[in-house]
């Protein structure tokens, strides 16, 4: 069995943490995010179902241990949801849109990849997980409500109102 958790772990594990890095904004939380949560994985293996997709449960692991985290820390201190906005604007897709490579674009995608991942940190932690899971990690909706423990139109609705706050936050 442990051969077994090992060869999941190492599967998914660039997949974690990138999960985990769209969700705290930082390599440092996004690292400790993964790792408390593959503690996890290895201790309550035995209640993982084979039959489901062990992504769509690490992930669901993922989310309780950063939801923990931020519990955790809302309880030290308090974070100021104020935002200053650019001049420029452009949109969701604009930001998220592939770059050709190349100094200048590289360094441009970088910059709206900050952007986006700055505007996340002011979304609920509700509608970044739904905005992370379906429209960044490219999860089927359905997977990702179940994942999430909500209803398929209560997903809709987080990304709907997410969307809708990470384009006023970008615009």
């Amino acid at each position: 069995m442990d051969a077994e958790i090992d060869r999941l772990i190492a599967l998914h594990a660039d997949k974690a943490y990138a999960v985990a890095l769209r969700m705290t904004g930082n390599s440092t939380d996004a690292g400790d995010v993964v790792q408390e949560a593959f503690l996890r994985v290895m201790k309550y293996f035995d209640k993982y179902d084979p039959s489901l997709p062990f992504e769509a449960w690490m992930v669901q692991i993922l989310k309780n241990v950063y939801f923990t985290s931020l519990r955790r820390e809302a309880s030290r201190r308090s974070v100021s949801l104020s935002y200053k906005k650019d001049e420029d604007s452009a949109s969701l897709e604009d930001f998220l849109a592939e770059t050709a490579p190349g100094p200048e674009r590289l360094a441009q995608a970088r910059e709206n990849t900050d952007r986006v991942q700055a505007a996340l940190e002011h979304v609920s932690p509700a509608m970044r997980m739904s905005i992370i899971l379906v429209d960044l990690e490219g999860m089927p909706r359905e997977e990702a409500a179940s994942t999430l423990g909500c209803s398929l139109s209560a997903l809709d609705v987080r990304l709907h109102r997410g969307r809708a706050k990470l384009k006023e936050l970008l615009s």
